[in-house]
Protein backbone atom coordinates (compact mmCIF):
# COMPACT_ATOMS: atom_id res chain seq x y z
CA UNK A 1 0.00 0.00 0.00
CA UNK A 2 1.51 3.71 -0.86
CA UNK A 3 1.53 5.67 2.47
CA UNK A 4 -1.34 8.34 0.34
CA UNK A 5 -3.88 5.56 1.19
CA UNK A 6 -2.69 4.67 4.97
CA UNK A 7 -2.31 8.44 5.80
CA UNK A 8 -5.74 9.16 4.34
CA UNK A 9 -7.68 5.98 6.45
CA UNK A 10 -5.87 7.77 9.15
CA UNK A 11 -6.69 11.06 8.44
CA UNK A 12 -10.49 10.27 7.76
CA UNK A 13 -10.98 7.85 10.66
CA UNK A 14 -9.45 10.75 13.00
CA UNK A 15 -11.97 13.37 11.33
CA UNK A 16 -15.07 11.23 11.79
CA UNK A 17 -14.30 10.29 15.33
CA UNK A 18 -13.66 13.92 16.19
CA UNK A 19 -16.94 14.83 14.34
CA UNK A 20 -18.95 11.83 15.84
CA UNK A 21 -18.27 12.37 19.05
CA UNK A 22 -20.02 15.87 19.80
CA UNK A 23 -22.78 14.59 17.38
CA UNK A 24 -23.21 12.11 20.31
CA UNK A 25 -22.91 13.54 23.31
CA UNK A 26 -24.16 17.49 22.42
CA UNK A 27 -26.79 16.51 19.18
CA UNK A 28 -29.02 19.26 20.28
CA UNK A 29 -26.27 21.78 20.06
CA UNK A 30 -24.83 20.35 16.79
CA UNK A 31 -28.69 20.29 15.25
CA UNK A 32 -29.86 23.67 16.60
CA UNK A 33 -27.41 25.53 13.42
CA UNK A 34 -29.59 23.20 10.95
CA UNK A 35 -32.79 22.66 12.25
CA UNK A 36 -35.75 24.91 10.47
CA UNK A 37 -37.30 26.52 13.22
CA UNK A 38 -40.32 27.97 11.24
CA UNK A 39 -41.01 24.56 10.05
CA UNK A 40 -40.41 23.01 13.63
CA UNK A 41 -43.07 21.83 15.62
CA UNK A 42 -41.76 21.73 19.14
CA UNK A 43 -43.35 22.09 22.77
CA UNK A 44 -39.99 21.46 23.94
CA UNK A 45 -37.24 24.73 25.40
CA UNK A 46 -34.90 23.31 22.26
CA UNK A 47 -35.78 23.77 18.86
CA UNK A 48 -34.76 20.79 18.27
CA UNK A 49 -36.87 17.67 18.37
CA UNK A 50 -36.00 15.09 20.88
CA UNK A 51 -36.62 12.38 18.15
CA UNK A 52 -34.22 13.95 15.79
CA UNK A 53 -31.65 14.68 18.57
CA UNK A 54 -31.88 10.70 19.14
CA UNK A 55 -31.54 9.84 15.34
CA UNK A 56 -28.25 12.33 15.41
CA UNK A 57 -27.04 9.97 18.18
CA UNK A 58 -27.86 6.85 16.51
CA UNK A 59 -26.17 8.64 13.15
CA UNK A 60 -22.74 9.32 15.35
CA UNK A 61 -22.98 5.50 16.55
CA UNK A 62 -22.60 4.45 12.93
CA UNK A 63 -20.11 6.94 11.97
CA UNK A 64 -17.96 5.51 14.86
CA UNK A 65 -18.69 2.00 13.96
CA UNK A 66 -17.75 2.50 9.91
CA UNK A 67 -14.25 4.22 11.82
CA UNK A 68 -13.42 0.96 13.05
CA UNK A 69 -13.24 -0.89 9.85
CA UNK A 70 -11.10 2.03 8.55
CA UNK A 71 -8.74 1.68 10.97
CA UNK A 72 -8.16 -1.85 10.88
CA UNK A 73 -7.82 -1.13 6.58
CA UNK A 74 -4.47 0.85 7.79
CA UNK A 75 -1.47 -1.62 8.63
CA UNK A 76 0.08 -3.01 5.48
CA UNK A 77 -0.85 -6.26 5.90
CA UNK A 78 -1.12 -9.38 3.49
CA UNK A 79 -4.75 -9.44 2.01
CA UNK A 80 -5.14 -5.85 3.16
CA UNK A 81 -6.34 -4.70 -0.22
CA UNK A 82 -9.32 -6.08 -1.04
CA UNK A 83 -10.42 -5.35 2.30
CA UNK A 84 -9.32 -1.49 2.00
CA UNK A 85 -11.17 -1.72 -2.15
CA UNK A 86 -14.56 -3.15 -0.05
CA UNK A 87 -14.33 -0.32 2.35
CA UNK A 88 -13.63 2.36 -0.39
CA UNK A 89 -16.50 0.66 -2.34
CA UNK A 90 -18.91 0.60 0.25
CA UNK A 91 -18.22 3.81 1.61
CA UNK A 92 -18.56 5.77 -1.24
CA UNK A 93 -22.42 4.42 -2.02
CA UNK A 94 -23.17 5.49 1.14
CA UNK A 95 -21.97 8.96 0.52
CA UNK A 96 -23.40 8.75 -3.17
CA UNK A 97 -26.97 7.95 -1.71
CA UNK A 98 -26.52 10.77 1.21
CA UNK A 99 -25.59 13.33 -1.29
CA UNK A 100 -28.99 12.16 -3.72
CA UNK A 101 -31.30 12.10 -0.45
CA UNK A 102 -29.96 15.71 0.67
CA UNK A 103 -30.42 17.33 -2.53
CA UNK A 104 -33.91 15.54 -2.58
CA UNK A 105 -34.73 17.14 0.40
CA UNK A 106 -33.49 20.61 -0.53
CA UNK A 107 -35.42 20.94 -3.40
CA UNK A 108 -38.42 20.87 -0.91
CA UNK A 109 -36.62 22.22 2.74
CA UNK A 110 -40.02 22.75 4.68
CA UNK A 111 -40.57 18.95 4.55
CA UNK A 112 -37.36 18.12 5.92
CA UNK A 113 -37.04 20.03 8.76
CA UNK A 114 -33.50 20.96 8.07
CA UNK A 115 -33.15 24.81 6.11
CA UNK A 116 -32.04 24.52 2.62
CA UNK A 117 -28.54 25.79 3.29
CA UNK A 118 -27.83 23.28 5.46
CA UNK A 119 -29.02 20.14 2.94
CA UNK A 120 -27.05 21.60 0.26
CA UNK A 121 -23.75 22.36 2.41
CA UNK A 122 -24.12 18.81 3.59
CA UNK A 123 -24.27 17.37 -0.05
CA UNK A 124 -21.37 19.43 -0.64
CA UNK A 125 -19.28 18.65 2.63
CA UNK A 126 -19.90 14.80 1.41
CA UNK A 127 -18.79 15.63 -2.58
CA UNK A 128 -15.06 15.55 -2.08
CA UNK A 129 -15.24 12.20 -0.02
CA UNK A 130 -16.99 10.52 -2.99
CA UNK A 131 -14.78 12.29 -5.44
CA UNK A 132 -11.60 11.59 -3.54
CA UNK A 133 -12.67 7.40 -3.61
CA UNK A 134 -14.36 7.56 -7.24
CA UNK A 135 -10.36 8.60 -8.35
CA UNK A 136 -8.61 6.45 -6.07
CA UNK A 137 -10.60 3.10 -7.29
CA UNK A 138 -10.71 4.18 -10.68
CA UNK A 139 -7.66 6.06 -11.75
CA UNK A 140 -5.20 4.74 -9.09
CA UNK A 141 -6.12 1.14 -7.81
CA UNK A 142 -2.45 0.29 -7.43
CA UNK A 143 -2.61 2.64 -4.19
CA UNK A 144 -4.62 -0.41 -2.94
CA UNK A 145 -1.80 -2.70 -3.00
CA UNK A 146 -0.69 -4.24 0.34
CA UNK A 147 2.74 -5.03 1.55
CA UNK A 148 3.05 -8.56 0.12
CA UNK A 149 1.80 -7.47 -3.40
CA UNK A 150 4.52 -4.62 -3.62
CA UNK A 151 7.19 -6.90 -2.76
CA UNK A 152 5.84 -9.51 -5.62
CA UNK A 153 6.40 -6.66 -8.09
CA UNK A 154 9.70 -5.74 -7.08
CA UNK A 155 10.79 -9.39 -7.72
Amino acid sequence: MTKIIGYALAFESFLNLFGAIPFLLYPEWCLSYVVNTLAAHHVHTSPVPPGSATLFQVYACLVIALTIPLLMCIPDVPGAAPKRVIMFQALGMGEAFLIALLLWKATDPDKSGYTQLSLVLSAMSLTPHLSWRAWTLLVRPDWFADGSETKKKQT
